[in-house]
């Protein structure tokens, strides 16, 4: 039976606990939300577990389809899961499908517009930098920082393309879009094996209904609504077992 240990770290929206099995954890969703790389905060009541089921769904969705991840079993309460122990790779990964925010600010474009096939980008994963998070090449991660290998990073982007593809045909059963979403990849600590963790959820993607409302963060961010009335209407769309 895994029991929760010492609390190890405490992000902008999941706490990480040890575990009594020296290579697994315990990640716990928050109710914290925030944006803005963390100038706009606060605490949004049911978010922690709306976003772990969520999150626990697609974990297990993406296991299905080939892909793998951080996610064992569920956790000591519903705002929590165990998951394998990672050396987390320092890069945020990012895949579009529409273009939408910081992508139409940065290149002057119009949000709603369709690419042709998924892009790929990758940040660096750094918020003591003047500019948190900058984007970087491959093979500046690969050969100047030596964040990832050639390989791993090969292996990331076919990932990450599967995890797209996947996500965006289940939240099409539900009349909603993927617009683009955020993921992280680690190293499992015990098999050495590149795998999917941190979260996916309505925090980590955007999510349009065909009237382009949003049903994800974008709410908190834009003042759009109320963000746990959203993430809980997504819950009871998606949770169909």
């Amino acid at each position: 039976m895994i029991t929760r240990g010492k609390k190890i770290y405490e992000g902008k929206a999941n706490t990480i606990y040890e575990t009594n099995d020296p290579n697994l954890l315990e990640l716990e969703s928050t109710d914290r939300i925030s944006a803005g790389n963390g100038e706009k905060r606060d605490v949004v009541e049911g978010k922690g577990l709306t976003n772990n089921k969520i999150s626990t769904l697609l974990f297990k969705l993406f296991e299905k389809n080939g892909i793998p991840t951080h996610y064992v079993c569920d956790g000591t309460n519903e705002h929590s899961k165990v998951v394998r122990k990672a050396n987390m790779i320092k890069l945020e990964v990012i895949g579009r499908f529409i273009t939408a925010g910081s992508f139409c600010k940065r290149y002057g474009i119009a949000s709603g517009i369709p690419f042709d096939n998924m892009s790929f980008e990758l940040c660096y994963k750094n918020d003591d930098l003047p500019e948190a998070d900058p984007f970087i090449s491959p093979s500046a991660a690969a050969y100047g920082l030596h964040l990832a290998t050639i390989d791993q990073l090969e292996d990331i982007e076919n990932y990450t393309y599967l995890i797209g593809l996947v996500a965006k045909d289940f939240f099409a059963k539900f009349g909603l879009t993927l617009v683009d979403f955020k993921v992280e990849f680690g190293i499992d600590v015990e098999t050495g094996e590149l795998i999917l963790c941190d979260e996916f959820s309505p925090d980590t993607c955007r999510l349009w209904d065909k009237d382009g409302k949003s049903f994800d963060k974008d709410v908190f961010r834009k003042d759009l609504g109320n963000v746990s009335e959203t993430y809980k209407k997504i819950l009871e769309m998606v949770d169909v077992q």
